[in-house]
């Protein structure tokens, strides 16, 4: 009778904790119209505690507010990065596509795939199958004794799981190479040098697919195809965990 009566407080002093706590100061400042201040006490408790996808969601609909598109796509990716279905950032991105005239390519089967799990969770699926499967096969004949019918079934499930991460693993590296445009007005170039042909424009906020860097330069292919080459400090890429590199942009009047 004790103990129930001791798990029923304890549940309901966490019940009324959670109840008590009410919004953060960021979220009362954002949700008072104080975008700039919402991103600083933001970006405070990523340093101080760490990067996840829902602070990263939410300091990117702060940026957005703000009129800084590339800094919002950053976030918005990177949260992806971290958890795939996290709501916030799948409807800013859809938001900056709609509303904002954002570009994104489109996703390849791969991609498509691995969103099913994190790039860190298909990494640790396929090094545990690789291993399990290693070892149901070596164990046994430095045994000397037939493989049991628990050592085939973990043997046939490893090898199984690491055949699944493959094109996990594929899609999630694509996935991360791409890159955001920071800069308001860019052009692809012919050439990787200042002088080379501008050959087509994207905006900021822009998602690219990156390739090659040369001189300075890093090739990209556009979300409808188009490909030349940019500036490195014009683009910023998706891959990081962190917040986005900050190039003093200002608000939007």
């Amino acid at each position: 009778m004790s103990r129930s009566l001791l798990a029923f407080a304890c549940w309901f002093t966490a019940c009324f904790a959670a109840e008590t706590t009410g919004p953060s100061a960021a979220e009362r400042s954002y949700a008072k119209g104080d975008y700039a201040g919402a991103v600083e006490q933001w970006q405070e408790e990523i340093r101080s505690q760490g990067v996840t996808a829902g602070l990263l969601g939410a300091v990117g609909n702060a940026e957005w507010k703000l009129g800084r598109k590339g800094r919002a796509m950053i976030c918005w990716e990177r949260a992806l990065l971290l958890d795939p279905r996290d709501t916030v950032a799948l409807a800013g991105i859809r938001h900056a596509q709609n509303a904002g005239g954002t570009e994104r390519p489109a996703m390849s089967w791969s991609e498509t795939f691995s969103t099913a799990l994190s790039a860190d969770t298909w990494l640790i699926i396929a090094a545990a199958s690789f291993w399990v499967a290693l070892l149901s096969v070596v164990v046994p004949k430095m045994r000397r004794k037939p493989a049991n019918a628990w050592t085939q079934r973990a043997r046939l499930t490893a090898i199984t799981l690491l055949a699944l991460s493959v094109p996990g693993l594929w899609g999630a590296r694509s996935h991360a190479s791409r890159a955001v445009v920071r800069r308001p007005e860019v052009s692809l170039r012919l050439t990787p040098t200042l002088l080379g042909e501008s050959i087509h424009g994207v905006a900021e906020g822009d998602v690219v697919r990156t390739g090659r860097p040369f001189n300075g330069h890093v090739r990209v292919t556009t979300a409808n195809g188009k490909t030349g080459w940019v500036r490195t400090g014009e683009i910023e890429s998706v891959w990081g965990g962190g917040l986005p590199v900050d190039l003093d942009q200002k608000a939007a009047p």
